[in-house]
């Protein structure tokens, strides 16, 4: 029970980390970085740091090529997802891309039943329900819409769904750290390839930039990776994708307290949905649901009334 306590807890740490993304996307014009440099700067600077991490703490490397190939892969996944859902920003509102993308928790829940027999619970259809619906709530002001957008960020979303339940599955074997380093090296090829192909490269020209690019390399990327592979080492992909729509919490808070950005009520309906799916999801509140369903269940037999 602590294991997946502690799962949950380092899966949503990782998510509100990883909300911060949104912040450092917006304040990068104003540093001159265009979203390749941006992307590509981060990857290449966190794949840097996960190595000498991986050097400094005897984990070791993986020596199947196999599993060293699947690695790549995921990695290459990780890359497209990321290099789409920015690109998709072109075309839409950040709140209407927030939304497709965060459509992945349905996918994964669907995907982990089918393929590595992840009970669907009515508990974890209930969580999976508010927090989507919270979702739609919080990120939901945004009107901007073009079908070459929403495929974009949709494309990013699947990318996201295979990267949860591959990751779901190599932790069986691996250590966080092994994982994240082998990842990325496929994360920042793929992303120096798209940067190059689009010649839109360049060298942050700023003070400014190189400390964004410090910024969501180490708060955005490297510690909320590492939190979310520790987190799915102890809970189910289906569930941690579920607690991973708090995400959008930590965006639209940083938003309002850095950037002015307004709190409503339906905001604050939205974070309340969002929250009740993350408490769903807890091992002892799922337990005590499916309790009270069964008792209601019992209760409306034909040999209980009267």
């Amino acid at each position: 029970m602590r294991h997946q306590h502690l799962g949950l807890f380092l899966t949503m740490a990782g998510a509100a980390l990883f909300g911060t993304l949104g912040i450092f996307g917006k304040l990068a014009p104003t540093a001159g970085l265009s979203a390749a440099t941006l992307l590509s700067t981060r990857f290449l600077a966190a794949t840097v740091i996960f190595w000498a991490l991986l050097a400094a703490s005897g984990h070791g490397r993986v020596r199947s090529r196999r599993l060293f190939a699947a690695e790549l892969g995921l990695g290459v996944v990780y890359g497209m997802m990321s290099v789409a859902y920015f690109e998709g920003l072109a075309w839409l509102s950040a709140g209407v891309a927030a939304l497709l993308l965060f459509t992945y928790p349905v996918q994964v829940t669907l995907g982990s039943a089918v393929l590595l027999d992840e009970p669907v619970t009515l508990p974890k259809l209930l969580a999976l329900v508010a927090a989507v619906s919270g979702v739609g709530l919080v990120v939901g002001g945004g009107t901007e819409f073009a079908l070459t957008g929403a495929a974009l960020v949709g494309l990013a979303s699947v990318c996201y769904t295979v990267y949860s339940m591959g990751t779901r599955v190599m932790m069986a074997d691996l250590h966080p750290l092994v994982h994240a380093a082998h990842t990325f090296l496929g994360v920042t090829a793929t992303v120096l390839g798209y940067g190059a192909v689009t010649d839109a490269l360049s060298v942050p020209a700023t003070t400014a930039g190189w400390w964004l690019i410090a910024g969501i390399t180490v708060v955005g990327t490297v510690v909320p990776i590492l939190l979310f592979s520790a987190g799915l080492a102890r809970i189910e992909a289906s569930r941690a994708s579920i607690v991973s729509t708090s995400e959008p919490l930590t965006t639209v808070g940083l938003g309002i307290v850095l950037l002015g950005e307004a709190f409503t009520v339906v905001i604050g309906l939205g974070a309340a949905l969002i929250l009740s799916g993350v408490v769903l999801t807890a091992p002892g509140v799922e337990r005590a649901v499916r309790g009270r369903l069964a008792d209601f269940g019992a209760d409306r037999t034909p040999g209980r009334e009267g």
